[in-house]
């Protein structure tokens, strides 16, 4: 078990979730919940994708289950700057006339690459 992920390197994390020391899942709650504790004064996140990350941190850890690879992510969470999209939710760009657009309807290259890699996407990232 990794006692403190959020101080992990991505490349222990994911070795750890392919040992099947932590599964993906365990992971994305241990992140959640962080989220949930900090995020309120630290107002990193625009928006948190819980039920995305959940869904993803299974397909991790159903992969690795089935002796598949999951990637070089295996279920190392992590979050995209609010410029990119991410699909349902936003993409505010740090502006508030951006504010009612509608949600995207896909990933950006860059998140997609990274879920692809098996990465779990936590949310978007505000900015200024």
């Amino acid at each position: 078990m990794i006692d403190r992920p959020h101080q992990e390197s991505a490349a222990r994390i994911a070795a750890a979730v392919r040992a099947r020391a932590v599964s993906a899942t365990e992971l994305a709650r241990a992140a959640l919940a962080r989220i949930e504790r900090h995020d309120g004064w630290v107002n990193a996140y625009t928006d948190i994708t819980r039920d995305r990350v959940l869904a993803d941190a299974a397909a991790v850890d159903a992969a690795v289950a089935a002796g598949r690879d999951p990637g070089p992510l295996a279920g190392v969470p992590f979050a995209a700057k609010n410029l990119f999209d991410i699909a349902g939710v936003v993409t505010r760009a740090g502006s508030l006339i951006e504010r009612d657009k509608p949600p995207a309807t896909a990933d950006a290259w860059c998140v997609d690459r990274l879920r692809a890699a098996g990465g779990v996407c936590l949310g978007a990232l505000n900015m200024d």
